[in-house]
């Protein structure tokens, strides 16, 4: 039967790690918000050029458009490597943040078809946040073995979080505050901010550093607390269990 995981003590060793490893995740934090803010400011200033260009050119901005966001997706991985690597203790320098890039190709893949499979549970008319629980183990199985290939972890993330969906949903719900503080300075940013920006290249530049600058106010401690909160209930939710019998899951998803 799947453990009842004590949300507080997970949340309370994850904040005691915020100021460990060599390089403490505040700073990781700052230094992968910063990579990210420069992505996102080339994709604002990409995406202004396509909707004022035509032909050939869309083509070409339309490709570095979706490359910056396969090298978001592909950080991300490696910033889960990072917590990961804060939660065993280990010394972690900054060059950790790219340790998904030697299988960038696999994390790529994973997000691809995670996607394919949770429309199509869309489809089925299940809600499409708890197909999204079913598979949401599958990149943190990749980032602790790379070996894994793509239909294994997702195939280990169906399992591994029956019966666990549940407390990981009222997990992430108990920072709901802060995502709330996130909210209100994008709606801040949406109908206030944008409204004094120039409509030209510049603008669209601009706007995508003011947004990074402000959503840091609220990230720089939200991604590393809630990414550490997460990694950790992984590791006791997939922790070895002697003799597990079978159990009900209160979100079946055997349709």
């Amino acid at each position: 039967m799947p453990m009842q995981l004590d949300t507080g003590a997970i949340k309370a060793e994850s904040r005691s790690l915020l100021r460990t490893g060599e390089v403490n995740p505040f700073r990781m934090t700052l230094f992968y918000l910063l990579i990210t803010l420069v992505l996102d400011m080339i994709n604002s200033g990409v995406s202004y050029m396509i909707d004022s260009a035509g032909g050939f050119t869309v083509l070409s901005f339309s490709f570095v458009s979706i490359l910056v966001g396969l090298v978001a997706l592909v950080l991300n991985a490696g910033y889960y490597c990072y917590c990961f690597g804060i939660l065993r203790r280990e010394e972690m320098p900054y060059e950790s943040l790219f340790d998904a890039f030697p299988f960038a190709g696999k994390v790529i893949l994973l997000s691809i078809v995670e996607g394919v499979f949770i429309f199509l549970w869309s489809m089925l008319f299940v809600i499409p946040g708890i197909a999204a629980y079913r598979y949401s183990f599958a990149m943190l199985n990749l980032c602790e073995n790379p070996e894994l290939g793509v239909m294994e972890a997702l195939d280990l993330s169906k399992r591994q979080t029956n019966g666990y969906k549940m407390q990981l949903f009222l997990l992430q719900l108990s920072f709901i505050g802060y995502q709330i503080a996130a909210v209100l300075i994008a709606l801040l940013y949406e109908y206030v901010i944008i409204s004094y920006l120039p409509d030209s290249l510049s603008g669209a530049v601009l706007g995508a550093l003011i947004y990074g600058v402000l959503s840091a106010v609220v990230g720089v401690y939200l991604t590393p607390y809630l990414n550490l909160s997460t990694c950790r209930f992984y590791q006791l939710a997939t922790a070895p269990q002697v003799n597990e019998p079978p159990h009900f899951d209160s979100w079946n998803d055997n349709f």
